[in-house]
């Protein structure tokens, strides 16, 4: 069953204040207590120095002695006996009575030292103080006082204790439960908020109140994060469409050349033009689907990794190499520029990956004449490494520097296929730099065209960095 949170406030802290409230009320009892009996005792004591008031002149005869004196009236509740060393009442105060107060046992004990005790005899509680009787040998002067008053002060007080905590129980509960109640009502109303957005709605915009307190920081803070979220949808919603739409026309070329292959009266060499027209579609369907699962991977921190020792320069002449084959009919230079020795714990395959996309774009972009440079160097002292993949084009349209590693995302909002691929290369960049715990940045140079750069820290920095899987390196 589910208690809501202003009821269990409620109900702790009135246990609470019950706990408090009886330990307090029990410390009053036995401290009033302890000082009613206190005076009482003091009251016999000071009885007990006026015993011989209540002896007979002839007390100090031996044998059972005289009847004891009616002489010296005290309260009703006080009652005085003086017994002597054979156990008779040898004097007493009104209403005393012969019989002594004290029996064979606490007459023993009340020979050698005071001794003060309560008694308790039909129902009726009585206190007793008795001490030896000074000047004559074995006589006890005993003291006594009924507690009928100090029981009904004491039940009065612990009924009224009763009374009063079970009021103050009650109210401190509804006190607790209102000011719970009025405490988490933003928070109710904030849960409302949240509970009637839907995926549809547009950035949403929570109520924050003008308290300054924990509640507005809770509002502030669940508006930054229903704000991610509905732009982490549009930017899936956007992804999907961008997907669909790429996928749509390598389907649609396909689908097309394949009709026209099952025409009759084709002829050999149109039969062979469209399949390798097929075949070419079926490629970049290939390719594009390999770049979406590398990111999807990356999303979901699932990118595997193959760390080991590499040759940064060895791996960048072999992607120069690479892109020379492009480079030389386009009438661009591929350079080189790395120190030698320069080595970097780093999954050579993904690199590689990502450099020969950067270099890709900037062959694209590059004028006849120009050149595309890849560099690296050591980007600190703890084997991080940068490297650079810098061309002579006309350089990113500065409104599109800040979205460069977005996907889909291309210098102009055209799609078709000549303008230079899916727009997917430089996310994947930026993926691979990020699943070895580093960062990728572009930028446009001074003197004409864009740098690309891949930074990746040491192997202490970015080992299981991104949340990627790291696999044996092969």
């Amino acid at each position: 069953m589910r208690i809501p949170l202003r009821l269990r406030l409620a109900v702790l802290f009135s246990i609470a204040s019950a706990a408090v409230f009886s330990l307090g009320g029990w410390l009053l009892v036995t401290n009033l207590s302890a000082g009613l009996l206190s005076s009482v005792d003091t009251q016999l004591g000071t009885v007990l120095s006026q015993a011989g008031a209540y002896l007979p002149s002839s007390a100090g005869a031996s044998g059972p002695g005289p009847a004891p004196t009616r002489a010296g009236r005290l309260p009703g509740e006080l009652l005085v006996q003086v017994i002597g060393a054979n156990g008779v009442v040898q004097g007493a105060s009104h209403n005393a009575g012969t019989t002594p107060l004290l029996n064979p046992a606490q007459l023993g004990l009340a020979r050698k030292s005071r001794l003060t005790f309560t008694s308790s005899s039909g129902g009726d509680r009585a206190r007793l103080a008795a001490e030896p009787y000074s000047g004559h040998a074995g006589w006890v002067a005993v003291a006594s006082a009924s507690l009928d008053t100090f029981d009904d002060t004491m039940s009065e007080v612990s009924r009224e204790l009763l009374v009063g905590g079970l009021v103050f129980v009650a109210i401190a509960g509804l006190g607790a439960y209102w000011l719970a109640r009025e405490a988490l009502g933003p928070v109710e109303r904030l849960r409302r908020q949240v509970a009637a957005r839907s995926e549809r709605d547009e950035q949403p915009d929570l109520q924050v109140p003008n308290t300054g307190d924990e509640i507005a920081a809770l509002a502030s803070t669940m508006n930054d994060l229903l704000g991610r979220l509905h732009g982490a949808l549009a930017r899936q919603r956007a992804f999907v469409a961008d997907a669909s739409h790429e996928l749509r026309s390598p389907f649609a070329v396909l689908r097309g050349e394949l009709e026209l292959a099952g025409r009759p009266g084709r002829t050999i060499e149109d039969l062979r033009l469209a399949v390798a027209s097929a075949a070419e579609e079926a490629a970049r369907l290939n390719r594009l689907t390999d770049d979406l699962l590398l990111l999807a991977r990356s999303d979901s921190d699932r990118m595997a990794l193959r760390l080991g020792p590499t040759d940064i320069g060895a791996l960048l002449g072999k992607c120069a190499a690479h892109a020379r084959l492009q480079a030389v009919p386009a009438g661009v230079a591929c350079l080189v520029d790395v120190a030698p020795g320069i080595v970097a714990e780093v999954d050579a395959d993904r690199i590689r990956q990502a450099l020969d996309n950067l270099v890709d774009n900037a062959l694209h972009f590059a004028p006849r004449g120009t050149q595309v440079v890849i560099s690296a160097r050591r980007a600190d002292d703890r084997g991080g490494v940068t490297i650079e993949v810098a061309d002579g084009g006309p350089g990113f349209p500065a409104d599109f520097l800040p979205h460069a590693f977005e996907r889909f995302r291309r210098p102009d909002s055209a799609r078709a296929r000549s303008d230079g691929g899916t727009g997917l290369g430089l996310a994947i960049v930026s993926a691979v730099a990020r699943a070895h715990g580093g960062q990728a940045m572009a930028r446009n140079r001074d003197d004409g065209g864009a740098i690309v750069s891949i930074t990746v820290p040491g192997p202490a920095s970015h080992r299981g960095a991104g949340g990627s899987q790291l696999l044996p390196k092969q």
